[in-house]
């Protein structure tokens, strides 16, 4: 193969009869560069903006949450519950109550999901890092206050020190709602704004309401060791999947146990989607790319009948011609592809770390970021070189196929 690949290698940079050889050769080289340089920038753009978005989950999402497979609640006195708890990669746990909600400033009022977290929870979660304004407070002494989003404070016309309460409307679980006097199956509470939050993300600005979960669960009508859900943070450097595993087993099938990514499947399967879409079509023009290959080595194959003869009379077999060939368009698919890929590589640094293509268009605060994040994996990256030299290497054996039939 030595030989055959030396052979290739003068064809691929020796000057032809017809230069309209080297031109479509040239133009199936520039498109395979183009082609796995823009396969390399959209699948790191998509990585970029995929830990983007799971960076703000982050602030409020647990390493692990346990929930009921059938029910609303459950007792933190079970006794599954209390060895989870102990579990020594567990390393700190929050009770939480959440409820569908109604909270209402004078004339403007909006639905929210109220979330009643224990004194744990601002260590279980970056909520700190999020804070736009105030502090992460839900009790001192007997007074009860709440945190909300900024877009939820935007929506009710609500600031930090207001001196008008906001009212929170949450339905009791075990009160049916009479169409006479619907007033008695919601609880009302009147609480001040003690923190706003913000994460930049309209979704989840406007999502939350937090109380504390004493205030929850008197809402609400549940007893003192009640909880919708618990949630955990794992010791620094435990496997999620294994200690997800342990937590399963020790729980049973009548809960459910949520990583991160599965707190938010829906999405990051979304996500994926159309990663991969993007990916199939970008290959479909890397594909038609590559198809110059069929007229370069078809020409080339015209060309060189007199070299082709040559290697015949000294002993060459039709095999070996043809591995001649089809190395010479394979090299034409590498080359192309190493440039294309070294120039999308070069082009996401730069982005990273410069941040050439911007997001806010010179408008602070319009986006989470200034610049579209990047990402790079090494993974998408030897995807990409085995797509595009796998097609190179399947596009060059047809014309060594058939054309060889009759010039070898």
């Amino acid at each position: 193969m030595k030989l055959q690949l030396f052979i290739a290698f003068r064809y691929l940079f020796s000057r032809k009869d017809h230069n309209a050889i080297n031109i479509i050769s040239a133009i199936c080289a520039g498109g395979i560069c183009v082609a796995t340089m823009a396969l390399v920038c959209v699948l790191s753009g998509y990585n970029g903006f995929q830990e983007l978005i799971q960076g703000l989950f982050n602030a409020f999402d647990p390493d692990v949450k346990i929930t009921l497979a059938e029910g609303k609640s459950f007792s933190l006195s079970d006794e599954r519950v209390q060895r989870v708890k102990t579990l020594d990669f567990v390393d700190v746990s929050c009770d939480v109550m959440e409820e569908n909600a109604l909270i209402r400033n004078a004339e403007r009022q909006t639905m929210v999901q109220v979330k009643g977290v224990s004194d744990s929870y601002a260590r279980l979660t970056n909520v700190n890092d999020v804070l736009q304004v105030g502090q992460f407070i839900l009790k001192e002494d007997d007074n009860y206050a709440l945190v909300i989003g900024g877009a939820l404070a935007n929506q009710l016309d609500v600031a930090l020190g207001f001196s008008r309460p906001v009212s929170l409307f949450v339905p009791k679980h075990d009160v049916k709602i009479n169409l006479a006097n619907p007033e008695r199956a919601f609880e009302e509470q009147q609480l001040f704004v003690e923190g706003i939050y913000s994460t930049n993300q309209l979704e989840i600005d406007s999502k939350y309401a937090f109380v504390d979960i004493s205030l929850a669960r008197k809402m609400l009508g549940y007893s003192d060791d009640e909880v919708t859900s618990l949630e955990l943070s794992l010791s620094p450097g435990v496997d999620e999947k294994e200690a997800l595993k342990k937590i399963s087993e020790t729980l049973g099938p009548s809960f459910v146990v949520q990583g991160k990514t599965q707190q938010h499947e829906d999405f990051y399967r979304m996500m994926k989607v159309e990663k991969w879409i993007s990916f199939l079509i970008l290959v479909f023009i890397l594909l038609v790319a590559v198809f110059n290959l069929v007229g370069s080595l078809t020409m080339l194959i015209l060309e060189k009948r007199s070299d082709i003869e040559t290697l015949r009379n000294m002993g060459a077999t039709s095999r070996f011609v043809r591995q001649v060939f089809l190395l010479e368009g394979w090299l034409i698919s590498v080359l192309g592809t190493v440039v294309g890929v070294s120039v999308g590589l070069i082009l996401c640094g730069l982005q990273k770390w410069l941040g050439i293509i911007k997001l806010n268009n010179g408008d602070e605060g319009g986006f989470v970021v200034d610049a579209y994040p990047i990402s790079v994996s090494a993974t998408d990256v030897l995807i990409v070189l085995l797509s595009s030299l796998l097609i190179g290497l399947l596009i060059s054996w047809f014309p060594t196929k058939y054309m060889g039939r009759k010039a070898f």
